[in-house]
């Protein structure tokens, strides 16, 4: 494959970031280690970010601002490259309104010279019973993802969902074409089964014991379907004990034990942890809870954690779940708003090692086939620009 050239345009980086700044650093080493140049440009952040090997980084002045538009354009017109937008309206400057950078994109695109691609993490806002600030977001939101539409040559989207939204507001000729790329796991496949089985004996109280799990942020739309399924089968089964991985479960294991003191001893936290810890940990649970209220998708990397780990996960069924979750059977799902059948559908995992152990392996297997890191890299370099 033709060796190419990439200005990447994010809106962090590791290490003070969050899912978009990760997936940037893997992207970008990806296409390094594929033969590439590259170069990432990062506005200013907490704490400096960390070079990615064989990657140039350009810290900007700014967010995407007159100042950092200046520099890129002096860079990006002494070299051929294909531009690859990180998008998140949010983060790019101008609290979430920086119409004038996605013209700027559209400029560049109009002159023939660049071509630009961008992934749409996220398309906007939805209107809705908001703050009049955010129904004003929604607006300008959407003609941002139009303009980007229109100076993009291709578009990706990180779940099939986001197509609905976006299709309105694509050119009515001529429009680029679309293509979901997944996002992978950020945690990888853990490799210490001695770490594994120290977890596993240190949060059971018995080898017959069985550990559920969770990988997340604890957000307040997660959180309290996760708060009424673990109550609900923790109390119906002593066997039982759960731990909590990632940023916030300190908090909400702590909320937990503090309403059902019964339960004490057997809610464990991990607290936020390095990539390879909470591989490791993900890997001692006999079965992952992933429920979400709008629904499981191919931009969760929580699910995509457990399923690079071959943990079978139990998630839910919303408004942006995709096809692809129900033609491979990769997780058990239930409808988001089902308390009764999530609980169920536990249990009888729970109870059936057999069962576990198939539903580990197809959704494992659907990591490796559709949704890893290779796959977004492979569309990603198909007809990029090659390097000047």
């Amino acid at each position: 494959m033709t060796v190419a050239s990439w200005t990447i345009l994010t809106c962090e980086l590791p290490p003070a970031c969050g899912g978009v700044g990760h997936y940037t650093a893997q992207v970008a080493a990806a296409l390094v280690e594929a033969g590439d140049a590259v170069m990432i440009a990062c506005p200013p952040q907490r704490a400096t970010p960390a070079p990615v090997p064989g990657a140039e980084l350009l810290l900007l002045d700014d967010s995407y601002g007159r100042s950092s538009r200046r520099e890129l354009d002096r860079r990006l017109d002494s070299r051929r490259s294909t531009i690859l937008v990180e998008y998140v309206p949010t983060a790019f400057g101008m609290v979430g309104a920086n119409l004038p950078f996605c013209r700027w994109l559209l400029r560049r695109a109009s002159r023939g010279r660049d071509d630009v691609r961008v992934m749409f993490h996220e398309p906007y806002f939805e209107f809705g019973w908001a703050p009049m600030h955010r129904s004003a977001l929604s607006i300008v939101q959407r003609r941002m993802a139009k303009t980007l539409l229109r100076a993009s040559r291709h578009t990706y989207i990180s779940t099939d969902a986001w197509r609905r939204y976006l299709t309105p507001y694509q050119p009515g000729h001529g429009a680029a074409p679309v293509t979901t790329v997944p996002i992978p796991s950020g945690i990888p496949a853990s490799q210490h089964q001695s770490a594994v089985a120290a977890h596993r004996s240190r949060l059971l109280d018995a080898p017959a014991g069985l550990l559920l799990g969770h990988f997340g942020t604890y957000g307040t739309h997660v959180a309290p379907m996760l708060r009424r399924a673990l109550l609900e089968i923790l109390s119906s089964d002593r066997r039982l004990a759960a731990l909590c991985v990632g940023a916030g479960s300190d908090a909400f294991v702590a909320d937990l034990a503090g309403g059902a003191p019964s339960l004490a001893g057997r809610l464990h936290a991990s607290g936020r942890v390095a990539s390879t810890e909470a591989a490791d940990l993900l890997s001692a649970c006999d079965l992952l809870l992933q429920p979400f209220p709008d629904g499981i998708t191919t931009r969760r990397t929580s699910v995509m954690a457990g399923l690079v780990n071959a943990r079978p996960i139990v998630s839910t069924i919303g408004p942006l779940t995709e096809e692809v979750w129900t033609r491979t059977a990769a997780v058990t799902m239930t409808q988001s708003d089902d308390a009764a059948a999530y609980a169920g559908a536990v249990r009888h995992l729970l109870e059936d090692a057999d069962a576990r152990a198939a539903q580990a392996a197809r959704g494992a297997a659907a990591y490796r086939d559709l949704f890893a890191l290779d796959h977004t890299i492979e569309a990603l370099r198909r007809d990029a620009e090659p390097q000047a």
